[in-house]
């Protein structure tokens, strides 16, 4: 035996192995797709088969016998055609004139053979040119329109039919040479073995070629939803795990649903990103949630009806479906819907099984790390609540002890002598500590009232620099200067005016508290954009930078804070930024460049301010101002 004779053995050998894998599928799990495969592969092996036997009979010469093995061989390209309907889906007309074509090169086959056969000849070159080429680009088409593992084995199957029409042709070409080359030959036996091969991979590739090919999707599944345990919203981590899936198997989509463990539904994530909920068996999803095994469905709209509109609106002519579980519970259910059924189901399903168990490793962990971060929560609130109990205590008990030890000071003098005058500065110390616990006790209905929603700010357009004088006014007139610096024109913005200057009394009182003694605070106000700034300043010690964020936190105060007695209970700046925040606005703390720290309130101006509030050049204001001016400038 020669090398091209045992190189065309065993291509013939593989041929009718192949035709063998494919049959057995297409028996034990009947499709068009598996048919159609048999089909093609069946007309080769039934080729290698007559010609074996006909040159047992001697008859192969015959021109009948040449007829029989051209009319089967040309079964082929029509069959090619089919599976490109199966893969991607041809024009009617084509899978008619394919049909016809057959037919007629059939019948070429058997009856001209005998009086043409170079006539016969050249017409089936034609046909598997044309044919078979039509096949082959389409194989290559849909195979850059896929993904994963599919695109691989559509792109061996386009390789495979190329290297099989280019063999034929090659077969065809030698014969109406008259003198045959061995070149030739060799080139022939080479592209035949080639295209088998080809055809392996893509119709029946090992399994370690299947997990060497399926790797690279999974990886990429995991790599695009492994950050998904950190997702704060449920839906948009759902939503996410949704795409991914639908772009591993390159289908039109994917769904997940989640089990409620308290009613029989299935929570589905909606077009418009909401949560719906559906009964645990609607859908081939519920179906298969219930019986917790996958779940193949070629006709959606034939099997389940019921839906017919929701499946035709999402494109679900196919829908493959696999229940997602850990541990023997039952999460939800994973399904992916496509507009046709996949040419490869059994990869399908493999990925998507494993795909469902990715899932449920993923929803698992979301739920630990969401479990993990409300106890982490819990503890920081219970934390939170000793460290606000005990400042409370202490800064409520401090103007008590004093309002409490004057009151008994008095009450033992009068006693003694009722006709005694009365002390003024224990009077006075009374008041201011009265006072204190008044704010102390204002501040915790603030927050509370804040917290709830129960706050009604009453907006109207007010110029913000009269809102800021005013401010400075009050302080003036108790012989504390401020520092002001503001614009030549009024800034108009929709504010509740009471509710500002609490937000700048309450910014002022930390200036006092943590600035500098022989600096006074500065405000200023100014126009960037469309905004209005407002700005205090002091030149204290000034907010570390991680702290920066923090101390907008109920009851947070900062270590720094800790050490001065004549403090809050850490919600005046909470106060503050939920108070900005009702009137749209923002305030964040910056570093003082001259040391110290600065608040700045940004409020939205009135896209046109109301004519009683616009100022002409000759009515400027006059900002006063005090020996710190540089302060300002500095800020």
């Amino acid at each position: 035996m020669t090398a091209l004779e045992l190189i065309s053995l065993v291509t013939q050998v593989l041929f009718v192995g192949l035709f063998v894998a494919v049959l057995w599928h297409a028996i034990r799990h009947p499709t068009r797709a598996r048919t159609d495969t048999a089909l093609l592969f069946g007309s080769i092996v039934a080729v290698v088969v007559l010609s074996r036997a006909f040159q047992w009979l001697g008859v192969a010469e015959q021109p009948w016998a040449v007829g029989v093995l051209l009319l089967t061989l040309n079964v082929a390209p029509y069959a090619m055609i089919r599976l490109v309907d199966d893969f991607s889906g041809t024009a009617a007309w084509v899978r008619v004139a394919g049909a016809a074509a057959l037919v007629v090169i059939g019948l070429i086959s058997l009856v001209g053979f005998a009086t043409a056969p170079v006539i016969v000849e050249i017409a089936t070159i034609v046909w598997f040119l044309a044919v078979g080429g039509y096949a082959a680009i389409a194989f290559a088409r849909e195979a850059r329109r896929t993904r994963g593992i599919t695109r691989r084995r559509m792109a061996a199957v386009a390789i495979g039919a190329a290297l099989f029409i280019a063999a034929i042709v090659l077969v065809f070409l030698g014969a109406l040479a008259s003198n045959d080359t061995v070149m030739l030959s060799v080139l022939t036996q080479l592209f035949a073995l080639a295209a088998v091969l080809a055809f392996f991979l893509g119709f029946a590739p090992p399994s370690w070629i299947r997990r060497a090919w399926r790797e690279p999707d999974l990886r990429a599944f995991l790599e695009r939803s492994v950050h998904l345990t950190g997702v704060a919203d449920d839906r948009q981590a759902i939503a996410d795990l949704q795409r991914a899936a639908a772009d591993t198997f390159g289908a039109s989509g994917a769904a997940i649903g989640i089990a409620d463990p308290d009613r029989p539904v299935l929570r589905y994530v909606g077009r418009d990103g909401e949560w719906v909920e559906y009964p645990n068996d609607a859908f081939v999803g519920g179906r298969t949630f219930q019986a917790q095994h996958r779940m193949v469905v070629m006709d959606a709209v034939g099997a389940d009806p019921d839906n017919a509109a929701a499946y035709e609106r999402a494109g679900a002519h196919t829908v493959i479906a696999a229940p997602v579980s850990a541990e023997g519970r039952r999460i939800g259910v994973l399904t992916v819907y496509a507009d046709r059924a996949p040419i490869f189901i059994e990869d399908d399903l493999w990925l998507l099984e494993l795909l469902a168990d990715q899932t449920a490793v993923l929803l698992e962990a979301r739920a630990l790390t969401t479990q993990a971060s409300e106890l982490r929560g819990r503890e920081e609130a219970a934390r939170l609540k000793e460290e606000f109990l005990s400042a409370a205590a202490h800064d409520l008990r401090t103007p008590l002890t004093v309002v409490l030890g004057q009151a008994e000071l008095i009450e033992r003098r009068l006693l003694r002598d009722p006709s005694a005058p009365v002390d003024p500065a224990g009077i006075a110390r009374m008041a201011r500590e009265a006072r204190h616990l008044r704010d102390l006790v204002s501040e915790l209905l603030d927050a509370q009232r804040l917290e709830q929603g129960l706050t009604v700010m009453e907006l109207a357009p007010a110029d913000l620099g009269s809102i800021v004088e005013a401010v400075r006014a009050r302080h003036a007139d108790h012989g504390v200067p401020l520092v002001l610096d503001g614009p030549d024109e009024a800034l108009v913005a929709s504010v509740d005016r009471p509710r500002l200057e609490q937000v700048i009394e309450n910014l002022l009182e930390n200036a006092y508290k943590y600035g500098a003694d022989d600096k006074p605070p500065a405000l200023r106000i100014w126009q960037e954009g469309a905004e209005a700034r407002i700005a205090v300043v002091d030149h204290g010690a000034g907010i570390a930078d991680g702290e920066r964020e923090r101390i907008f936190e109920r009851f947070y105060r900062a270590p720094r804070a800790r050490g001065i007695t004549d403090t809050g209970m850490g919600l005046g700046l909470y106060i503050c930024r939920r108070i900005v925040e009702e009137h749209g606005g923002r305030i964040w703390a910056e570093r003082t460049p001259t040391g110290g720290a600065t608040f700045v309130i940004a409020l939205a101006l009135e896209p046109e301010a109301p004519s009683e509030f616009v100022r002409h050049a000759h009515e400027a204001p006059t900002w006063p101002s005090t020996a710190g001016n540089e302060a300002v400038a500095d800020a």
